[in-house]
This record gives structure tokens, sequence and C-alpha cells, in this order.
């Protein structure tokens, strides 16, 4: 099923609702979780697909590529389930 694009609008009331969900404790089923996840992993996305557009239709130059990585890197950090922010472990 496709679905429309919410307007931008709608985004914010959304993600606002999220927040308040969360700042609350009201967010029993982890809906405002979820939806700030998926909008933060979504704005990443974005960004990957703009960079990969850039990359396939102007050239293969290192500078291109190199931001490519950067914003594969950034999407596979949000897949750790096990994130830790320590220095203590060594980043893989």
């Amino acid at each position: 099923m496709v679905m429309k694009k919410p307007s931008r609008e709608e985004m914010e009331q959304a993600i606002h609702l999220a927040e308040a969900m969360r700042e609350k404790g009201k967010d029993q089923y982890k809906l405002g979780y979820v939806l700030l996840y998926l909008e933060e992993r979504n704005r990443i996305l974005e960004d990957l697909r703009k960079k990969a557009e850039y990359y396939v239709r102007f050239g293969m130059g290192e500078q291109e590529l190199r931001n490519l990585r950067v914003a594969l890197e950034k999407l596979h950090e949000m897949d750790v389930e096990d994130a830790d922010d320590s220095s203590f472990f060594a980043r893989e």
C-alpha cells in the first residue's frame, strides 16, 4: 500500500506530540519513541540518498565517496542495538 507523504505541519505536530508523550512518561507502548527514532532515521536516509544521487550523477570523486561513506556510517551506528558511548570500548 502506497501512503501519501504527510505534510510538514503534520510531521511537526506528530513529532511534538511524541516528544510530549516521552517527557510526561505517557509512552507506554513506545509509539512516541518509535516515531522519533524513525524520524531521525528518515533524516539520515534522506541525506544518504542525496549524497548517493550526487555521487552517481556527477562522478566518482574522492570527496563525494568520503561523504557517502560517512552517511552510511551514521546509518550503521543507528542499527547497533547495544550502543555504548563509553570510550572504554573500541568501535568496530
